[in-house]
């Protein structure tokens, strides 16, 4: 789920207290997800910008797992652009219909491949130009400009505003609306060579650890000099 409203493009800097645990926190994460990470095909490296955005359309508001038995078959299917622009509605709903929103799905899929045929099936590489394509947000650009493009672009959802405020502090209201604050420490939580890894490292351990019911996670903040928790 993405963060209401539009991503903070202002400068930020955190104070230089916070440095320090969030080079902490993007070790002990990475740490973890090379043991525990989870596996998906649309995460296996030479992923073409249409399988990409594919993927990321799919995984809005549908579980990873039920995304993951689909996707392979829908790019069979339909493995490019112009196969995506030309396909029927009502095939295409039926083709999505075993993951749910499969109108509002076909729909959206259907005006972002003519949308992006009639840009040469070239996918956009600014922020600016991805979030006027059909069912492109904030969270999906910055995933589309992290995967494809290779940007140091946090993949703010709730998941990662709930792990950083539960490791780093509390950001009321985070989880609603994100503040400056918020997006400078996400930003640099991804700014290294693995920041791709970092964000998924957050995705993963927020889903299967720090949960939002949680409640061991929720009663007691770890900070670096902690020698209890998980990370």
């Amino acid at each position: 789920m993405s963060l209401v409203g539009q991503p903070v493009r202002a400068p930020h800097e955190i104070s230089p207290e916070m440095i320090k645990p969030v080079s902490w926190l993007r070790r002990r994460l990475l740490s973890w997800f090379a043991r525990n990470g989870r596996s998906f095909p649309w995460r296996e490296p030479g992923r073409m910008p249409y399988e990409v955005v594919v993927a990321e359309i799919l995984l809005q508001r549908t579980t990873a797992a039920g995304v993951a038995r689909a996707y392979i078959g829908f790019l069979k299917r339909y493995p490019s652009w112009i196969a995506l622009a030309h396909a029927p509605l009502e095939e295409l709903e039926n083709a999505l219909r075993p993951l749910g929103l499969w109108r509002q799905k076909a729909l959206a899929f259907q005006r972002l491949a003519q949308s992006i045929e009639m840009n040469g099936g070239v996918v956009p590489p600014t922020r600016m130009e991805l979030e006027r394509l059909p069912g492109i947000g904030p969270y999906t650009a910055s995933a589309v400009l992290a995967i494809v493009y290779g940007r140091a672009e946090p993949l703010l959802d709730v998941n990662m505003a709930r792990l950083l405020g539960r490791f780093l502090g509390s950001f009321d209201g985070a989880e609603v609306k994100p503040t400056r604050t918020l997006h400078a420490l996400a930003l640099r939580l991804v700014s290294s060579k693995r920041g791709l890894e970092v964000n998924w490292a957050v995705l993963d351990f927020a889903v299967l650890v720090c949960r939002a019911r949680c409640q061991y996670a929720r009663s007691r903040q770890i900070q670096p000099t902690s020698s209890v928790g998980v990370l």
